[in-house]
């Protein structure tokens, strides 16, 4: 398909709208993703060419993918709800004072090394829906919860989920010279270590502030450093556990770190919550911090038993649903493929089931316990869709328009237009289609799907050496799930600030689009050195 500057402008004025309505008009998720979708479908026709049954597949295509998504979101807040109800929030702030009183310390081992974890095994938008509640617990406001939560989970966006996106990437582009294969292991696992480097600084300023990092600056850049160089040399072996073994190992390290005399020290967070009051425990004894987290240890037991048992994957594993669709062409000649089975659904091994069932067992132990009272679960069922339904639909709205912006070839027509304005300072932008895959797609997985080959075909055009622009590719994507509107609206059902997704987007898209230039400048460096 050829493109020209007016197609370029067409494609990209979707994006621009959503950023707009997000930021300058302080839109909610669920009222711009509406807006966006049906100007999206608009250029779709009229400049593009795609017929009606065509943009009515891609749409449908993003109800399907959208309920993946869904699935994570509504059992993650019944997990929330039935901690809230029994009141297990105000027991896990006062059981991390036994960890350490230093909460800037608490903050990092939940929102940088915990929320680290989970992306490793789980993904899916699992730690930001689990563990930004769980910082309010802790005192945090709920747009620093968001924010901290987004920053945690970006470094493991390509090794985390078992290696989930780096397959994605592997199977787009041709790595069979092992020399490329190792090369771009190296280049992406050492800009994923500064990403998580920096975000851990980041987390402690915002945890602490100014004394927040200069307190923890040491203790953050050893454990960078030891999860950014551990990773490169197990992703060598293995990357499929490289970034699980290596979060679960950090996870032991922060809570060994906070017994040291250093961290015995009471020290507070920067700009707290105003503390809440929590239901209160009536059974015949107090609640203990090993109840108060009990939904979440079986939530790890479950995924880890699971995930890394291929037997058990397997066999749950087979049990999917999935839509078929038809190939088409637009008017301008872009096709789309035939897929018999597109995006199969298995429901025995999605994250939710996985939160479903941990919401359950923590359910039933506390009405056992005697925490949870009267039309409990009531609320808790009530107070859940409330909170989904509006995050639903903006979920939709913003997965269909990227794939209506995807099957029209628009999402294509704006990586090629800035693969052709650069010409040899393309590498310098190269981060940014990564990050405009995940921004559009909420995905790292579907990033590299979508642009893996892409990158690869820039390369062999500028007859530059593939493996830095492979890893760009998949380090902008993991940068760009900070940015990821669906992901941020996960953030903001979770801790009951939908409709706050333009506050959220405008505190880190900056940074982000900093930080892929950055490393773009770096790879293009590389190139004229020769390295």
């Amino acid at each position: 398909m050829s493109f020209d500057i007016v197609h370029w402008l067409a494609a990209l004025a979707p994006i621009l709208a959503l950023l707009v309505l997000l930021l300058y008009c302080h839109w909610g998720g669920d009222e711009a993703a509406l807006v966006v979708l049906l100007f999206s479908i608009l250029i779709a026709y009229f400049v593009f060419g795609g017929g009606l049954d065509m943009i009515a597949l891609a749409v449908a295509k993003g109800i399907w993918t959208s309920l993946s998504i869904i699935l994570v979101v509504f059992p993650a807040l019944i997990i929330y709800e039935v901690s809230r109800e029994s009141g297990a929030f105000s027991v896990i702030r006062a059981g991390m004072q036994q960890f350490t009183p230093d909460k800037v310390l608490q903050v990092l081992a939940v929102g940088w090394i915990f929320d680290g974890f989970l992306q490793g095994i789980t993904g899916f938008g699992v730690p930001v829906v689990v563990c930004a509640p769980l910082l309010i617990g802790m005192g945090v406001k709920p747009l620093t919860a968001v924010l901290i939560t987004l920053l945690g989970q970006a470094w493991g966006n390509t090794f985390g989920t078992l290696g989930l996106a780096w397959d994605g990437l592997v199977s787009q582009v041709d790595v069979s010279d092992p020399l490329i294969f190792y090369k771009t292991i190296i280049w992406t696992t050492s800009m994923l270590g500064v990403v998580n480097l920096i975000a851990g600084l980041l987390i402690a300023s915002l945890a602490g502030g100014y004394q927040g990092i200069k307190r923890n600056a040491v203790t953050v850049i050893l454990l960078g450093l030891f999860q950014g160089i551990g990773q490169i040399g197990i992703a060598l072996l293995n990357p499929m556990l490289c970034n699980f073994i290596i979060a679960s190992v950090s996870l032991g390290l922060i809570f060994m770190i906070g017994r040291l005399k250093y961290y015995r020290q009471p020290v507070e967070l920067y700009d707290p919550l105003v503390e809440q009051t929590e239901q209160e425990n009536t059974g015949a004894n107090a609640m203990n911090i090993h109840q108060a987290f009990i939904p979440y240890v079986f939530l790890i037991v479950l995924a880890v038993v699971v995930l890394l048992n291929s037997s058990i994957k397997n066999y749950l594993g087979q049990w999917q649903f999935s839509l078929s669709f038809a190939g088409k062409s637009t008017a301008l000649g872009f096709t789309t493929h035939s897929y018999p089975a597109y995006a199969p659904l298995a429901p025995l091994i999605n994250s939710g089931a996985f939160l479903l069932l941990a919401a359950l067992i923590g359910y039933l132990c506390y009405v056992r316990w005697g925490y949870i009272q009267t039309n409990g679960l009531k609320r808790i069922m009530k107070n859940s869709l409330a909170k989904t339904i509006p995050s639903a639909i903006a979920v939709i709205g913003l997965i269909a328009m990227s794939k209506v912006m995807d099957d029209m070839g628009q999402t294509t027509v704006l990586a090629q237009g800035v693969a052709a304005a650069t010409g040899g300072f393309y590498p310098i932008l190269s981060p940014l289609i990564g990050l405009l895959g995940t921004f559009m797609t909420s995905s790292n997985l579907s990033s590299n799907i979508l642009f893996g080959s892409f990158q690869q075909q820039v390369a062999q055009m500028l007859q530059i050496d593939k493996a830095p622009l492979l890893a760009a590719q998949t380090v902008g994507g993991a940068v760009g799930s900070i940015i990821s509107p669906s992901k941020i609206l996960l953030g903001t059902t979770a801790v009951g600030m939908l409709g706050h997704e333009g506050e959220v987007i405008s505190k880190v898209i900056g940074g982000a689009l900093l930080l892929c230039a950055a490393f773009g400048a770096v790879i293009f460096l590389s190139y004229q050195l020769g390295w």
